[in-house]
């Protein structure tokens, strides 16, 4: 294959991160293309020289066979079986980034472990813990002083060393629970404010750093503005930008939501005025 010109080398990669269903890191799929283009376009020796680099099992751990050339899985297979692992441990609220570590992610593939058989073991811990939820969390502040969550509770137990973790402040509570559960809290706290907000926008408030424990508070503060944007007959602004305005640090919204407010203050000023002038007393501020 002649070398490409940089235009038609990013054509190729993109071509061929697509080949690959987008599970090839950058790293690897360089090794690949470079590997393509030298054995005059042989894809199994590309695949071989990636799986040969020493990146590959930065990406792929437990994947290499002893021979150091062939494989357990094909990558596709892989990266299904390590959503299959991911989508057991969100099922009992823990952030799988979290237990699967590299070196967990190694055991399991090593081991042939099944994400069945993997979650009916986070099962059984599950079962055998949620009822002493109470008692375990008694005894650590007793003893750690720290009151922990559910889902520290319930990680803890399915891991120790991440246990270990939590004690000595190296991971935190936020840390420890799934991302479906952030984005549940997120979205019922903008529910309970009488905001209702889609699944995406759900994730892009949390991928921003939304706290789900503030999530009701944000959308009551979201609400009064919509409200006060239609009473000055504006276009009023979806809850979503009020929040990133307001709590995430986006001037643009945030701006917008100034404004809002300004005039508001400003329209209440004026019928407080009013209402001192004819009666010689104030009034108050009126909600708009």
């Amino acid at each position: 294959m002649a070398r490409l010109s940089a235009a038609g080398l990013e054509n190729f990669k993109k071509a061929t991160k697509e080949k690959f269903g987008n599970l090839l890191p950058d790293e690897l799929l360089d090794v690949y293309v470079v590997a393509y283009m030298d054995s005059g376009n042989d894809q199994q020796q590309a695949v071989t020289a990636m799986r040969k680099s020493n990146v590959y099992a930065k990406y792929y751990p437990g994947n290499l066979n002893p021979d150091g050339v062939t494989t357990k899985y094909n990558e596709a297979e892989y990266s299904q079986l390590m959503d299959g692992y991911k989508r057991k441990l969100e099922a009992v609220g823990v952030n799988p980034n979290v237990v699967l570590t590299d070196e967990r992610k190694k055991q399991l593939v090593e081991n042939i472990i099944s994400p069945d058989a993997f979650g009916n073991r986070i099962n059984q811990v599950y079962t055998q813990v949620i009822t002493g939820v109470p008692a375990v969390k008694e005894f650590y502040m007793k003893n750690f002083g720290r009151e922990l969550t559910d889902a520290e509770v319930i990680v803890s137990a399915i891991d120790p060393s991440v246990g270990e973790q939590i004690i000595n402040g190296t991971v935190s509570a936020a840390e420890v629970v799934s991302q479906n559960v952030v984005r549940a809290q997120i979205g019922g706290g903008a529910l309970l404010s009488g905001v209702e907000i889609s699944l995406d926008a759900a994730e892009q408030l949390r991928q921003q750093g939304l706290d789900p424990t503030k999530a009701r508070a944000a959308f009551n503060i979201a609400q009064n503005v919509q409200r006060a944007a239609a009473s000055q007959g504006r276009s009023i602004p979806n809850a979503q930008d009020i929040v990133e305005g307001t709590q995430l640090g986006s001037e643009d919204d945030f701006k917008l939501v100034q404004n809002i407010l300004s005039q508001q203050a400003s329209q209440s000023s004026a019928a407080g005025g009013a209402r001192r002038t004819q009666q010689g007393q104030v009034q108050g501020l009126i909600e708009q």
